[in-house]
C-alpha cells in the first residue's frame, strides 16, 4: 500500500512539474507579433471606415474601379470596395488618368504589432517627410500596383497628401507579398507630386 502511495505522488508530482513547466514555456514572453491578424486587420477597417464616414469633411471614401459599382443602400457594410483617405494638405494641380505616370513620396506600413511595432514596408523617404529634399519616385499607374494604389492615385491631385487605407482585399489579399502577410490592411501616407500624361 506504501508503495502505490510513493507511486501515486510521484505522478502527481511529475504532473505538476511539467504543468509548471508548460505554464513557463506559454508566459516566457514571446508572443507572435501577427497573433489574430486576420481578425485584427478586419477590425482595423472597420473602424477606419467607421470614422471616415463620420467625418465626411476630413475623409475622401473612393469605391475602387475593381468591383461593380454598389446598388445596395447598404453598400457602405461593404467596407473591402472602398479606399478610405484621411486628406492631409490639399493641392492644386492635375488628377491623373490610368494610363498616366506619376511621381510621388510615400511610405507604406501595416497595422500595429501586438506590441505596438509598427512595420514598415516600403517607403521612398527616411525619417519624416521633407519635400525640399525627398526624392519621389516615378510609376506608371496600372503597372504592377495594387488596386488600392491605383483608386486612390487616381482622385488626387498634384501636391495633395492624403494618409491612406487600404483593405486586404484591394492590397495583397490572403497570400500577401514579400514582408507583407496575407490578409494585411494597407496605411499609406501619399504625397503626389507630379503627374505625367501619357494620353
Amino acid at each position: 500500500l506504501n508503495m502505490k502511495k510513493s507511486i501515486l505522488w510521484l505522478v502527481s508530482v511529475l504532473f505538476l512539474l511539467l504543468l509548471t513547466i508548460t505554464s513557463c514555456e506559454e508566459n516566457d514572453g514571446l508572443v507572435n507579433p501577427y497573433g489574430n491578424w486576420k481578425e485584427r486587420n478586419q477590425h482595423f477597417i472597420d473602424s477606419i471606415a467607421d470614422v471616415a464616414y463620420a467625418n465626411p469633411d476630413e475623409w475622401k471614401i473612393i469605391h475602387t474601379y475593381q468591383f461593380p459599382e454598389p446598388t445596395d443602400p447598404l453598400a457602405s457594410k461593404f467596407v473591402k470596395d472602398y479606399v478610405y483617405c484621411k486628406v492631409l494638405e490639399s493641392g492644386d494641380g492635375i488628377s491623373p488618368f490610368y494610363t498616366d505616370t506619376v511621381s510621388a513620396n510615400y511610405r507604406g506600413q501595416l497595422i500595429p504589432l501586438l506590441e505596438g511595432t509598427v512595420v514598415t514596408f516600403d517607403q521612398s523617404y527616411q525619417g519624416e517627410l521633407n519635400k525640399d529634399v525627398a526624392i519621389p519616385r516615378t510609376f506608371g499607374l496600372g503597372v504592377n500596383l495594387i488596386a488600392g494604389w491605383n483608386t486612390a492615385l487616381q482622385h488626387m491631385r498634384e501636391g495633395d497628401r492624403w494618409q491612406v487605407y487600404i483593405p486586404s482585399e484591394l492590397g495583397y489579399g490572403l497570400v500577401g507579398s514579400d514582408n507583407i502577410p496575407g490578409y494585411s490592411t494597407l496605411c499609406f501616407d501619399i504625397h503626389l507630386v507630379k503627374v505625367t500624361s501619357n494620353r
